[in-house]
């Protein structure tokens, strides 16, 4: 790796995240893991999720180390006239502001565009909520659950099962903060050619309908529709890891050269007795007999035999993980993507980083993340 501007990419970038929970809060997360300042605005009880689940101090919880990693944070009551003036100052400084209060909230805040604009107009502002801030639907509250109902991820696990269910994280939430991230960037990378901030929206409900549409609208985006929506493999019941003699690994021929490879794995003579299934268009039309030999192969080896076997004939292959097993991964802990971090407060947690590389600006080490207000005094001096 070059040597060149440490910290990352986005060194001496100002984010202000006036934000609650998971989606904008992770949005600001990720710029401060590439480099950028990023304040976040709190009210005095603080957010929500340094309340969830253990803590190793007060409002210390697992989610709020994760979400607050490299930030710094101040507690202002947007409720208060003192308050709003504290969080205008923060404005002047900003290249970037992100919130998720609704619209209603945000004008009564001063968190609206024009008052951001007015403030400093070089300035960003990210919006995010369930619906476009210019549509009647605009103050709806939105969750994550709701957005996945809203957006047809859970009539995929209908399609894919026997009833519409959630997924099992925070999905709306994650896309949506990526969303924030790449739109915050195309905005700022505007503003530096043309010397003028500008109002981001990204209404969560849209966002999600085009991530899940992207192919699961398949035959049913023509007109008129020559099949159902969804994407055939990806919604097949036969579709899951197998288990194996001493756990549980996906093995994935996908290619006909891989099916073919697989086959004679397997024991088949592929010469002789020809391929059944020979096209992917095939297997994803026989995805029960498919799978039905995919388990049959997994059922009396065990996972390294198969890796084994997989991997000397280029089938994709891999064991299946446990969430506890990541932190103990070599690879993962080799490349410090989950690392042991000993907190100011005096207990130790883990911290995990995208461990994105950057040749030219690499990435520095991030402040572990604070207490509500633990920082007002340093920041107070950028005002």
């Amino acid at each position: 790796m070059n040597a060149g501007e440490a910290g990352g990419p986005l060194a001496g970038v100002r984010v202000v995240e006036v934000s609650s929970v998971v989606m904008a809060p992770m949005a600001s997360r990720l710029l401060a893991k590439l480099g950028a300042t990023v304040v976040k605005v709190e009210p005095p009880g603080g957010d929500v999720v340094r309340r969830i689940g253990a803590t190793a101090a007060p409002g210390m919880s697992g989610a709020a180390h994760s979400l607050g990693d490299g930030k710094y944070n101040i507690a202002i009551d947007l409720g208060t006239g003192q308050g709003r003036a504290e969080l205008r100052a923060l404005l002047r400084s900003a290249d970037i502001v992100l919130t998720n209060h609704l619209p209603a909230r945000r004008r009564a805040y001063g968190l609206d565009w024009e008052s951001v604009r007015e403030a400093n107009p070089r300035a960003v502002l990210c919006t995010a909520q369930g619906y476009a801030s210019d549509s009647d639907l605009a103050d709806t509250p939105a969750y994550d659950d709701t957005v996945q109902a809203a957006s047809g991820v859970c009539d995929i696990y209908a399609k894919a099962g026997d009833r519409p269910r959630y997924a099992p994280y925070v999905m709306a939430d994650k896309v949506c903060a990526l969303t924030i991230v790449y739109s915050v960037l195309a905005a700022l990378h505007h503003r530096d050619a043309h010397g003028r901030g500008q109002w981001v929206d990204v209404p969560m409900v849209d966002v999600m309908v085009d991530f899940n549409l992207t192919e699961q609208l398949n035959d049913f985006s023509f007109l008129p529709p020559r099949g159902p929506a969804g994407w055939h493999r990806t919604l097949a019941p036969d579709r899951h890891p197998h288990r194996c003699a001493d756990g549980w690994v996906c093995v994935l021929p996908y290619s006909d050269r891989n099916w073919r490879d697989f086959l004679r794995i397997c024991g088949a003579d592929v010469d002789a007795e020809g391929i059944p299934f020979p096209t992917n268009q095939d297997r994803n039309e026989n995805t029960a007999a498919v799978q039905s030999a995919i388990a049959a192969y997994t059922a009396d080896r065990t996972v390294r035999e198969i890796l084994r076997e997989c991997g000397e004939a280029g089938i994709p292959a891999q064991r299946v993980k446990t969430l506890e097993s990541l932190v103990e991964d070599d690879y993962l802990r080799e490349r410090g993507t989950v690392e042991e971090v000993r907190h100011p407060l005096g207990h130790s947690y883990l911290r995990t980083t995208p461990n994105i590389s950057f040749s030219d600006s690499p990435l520095g080490p991030v402040r572990p993340a604070t207490a509500v207000d633990a920082d007002r005094e340093e920041i107070e001096k950028w005002w």
